[in-house]
């Protein structure tokens, strides 16, 4: 009894900060077992050694303390790509790093699981938003690589939204069952995605490898003085093929 009422002495005494702190934490510690919209009022108080009356004049409601967290994580996707090795590691080789990087980093971070299936759950202003924001947060990154493909006619905001969608469920999935016999939730299964990942990086970059030989020869070949016809044999291509490959590269 006697330790019981230190502790409460104690809690007593902490700061409005150190109050915010515990309280945080304790809510992102049951989110990481139990779920965003999923943890009691009661868990919470427990936990975190404060009287309910205290919890609704402080933060109000769960869904707004929810919201606090959740602000947390806004930045995640933003913290996890290290933007500054893209000229050190080149634009093919940081395209995979970071792929790799983000199902590494997922699958170690419950609370940011937990955040993913929120937002498939429940559709309110948290979810809308830090959604939104995740999308936002590497603009000018997807803004380079959209400059890199474009003249390749490579949609690659789709690609990159199709592979990062894949590495969201992948992750979320994994506890549920196997896919395609691999078990994600392994390093054999994370290996495997890593050699998915080179595969499909090298599709990708050949593509745009392959416009650039195609172009240099067709360069060449109209300042030979072939004809279009021959050209467009000799590259399997068509006439509007060859029209694009044509254009200077001031021309859109």
């Amino acid at each position: 009894m006697e330790q019981e009422g230190n502790k409460n002495r104690n809690r007593r005494r902490r700061t409005n900060e150190q109050l915010d702190r515990d309280v945080l934490s304790e809510l992102e510690k049951l989110v990481a077992i139990h779920g965003f919209g999923n943890v009691t009022l009661n868990a919470l108080t427990k936990a975190s050694g404060i009287e309910a009356n205290v919890f609704y004049r402080r933060y109000g409601t769960m869904d707004e303390l929810y919201d606090r967290l959740v602000r947390q994580y806004e930045l995640w996707i933003n913290n996890t790509i290290n933007i500054a090795s893209l000229h050190l590691l080149g634009p093919k080789k940081f395209f995979s790093e970071t792929l790799k990087i983000l199902f590494r980093d997922l699958a170690e971070n419950k609370v940011m699981q937990k955040l993913l299936l929120y937002e498939l759950e429940v559709v309110n202003d948290t979810t809308k938003r830090t959604g939104a924001m995740r999308d936002v947060m590497n603009m000018n990154l997807i803004a380079f690589y959209e400059h890199l493909f474009e003249p390749a006619k490579i949609n690659i905001k789709s690609v990159t939204a199709t592979l990062v969608g894949g590495i969201f469920y992948l992750i979320l999935h994994k506890e549920c069952a196997k896919l395609c016999t691999i078990d994600f939730g392994t390093p054999e299964g994370e290996k495997a995605f890593s050699e998915g990942i080179d595969f499909l990086t090298d599709a990708i970059f050949d593509k745009l490898e392959a416009y650039k030989r195609n172009k240099e020869a067709v360069r060449c070949m109209l300042s030979d003085g072939i004809s279009e016809s021959k050209i467009c044999k000799y590259l399997s291509i068509t006439r509007n093929d060859l029209k694009i490959l044509a254009q200077n590269p001031e021309k859109k």
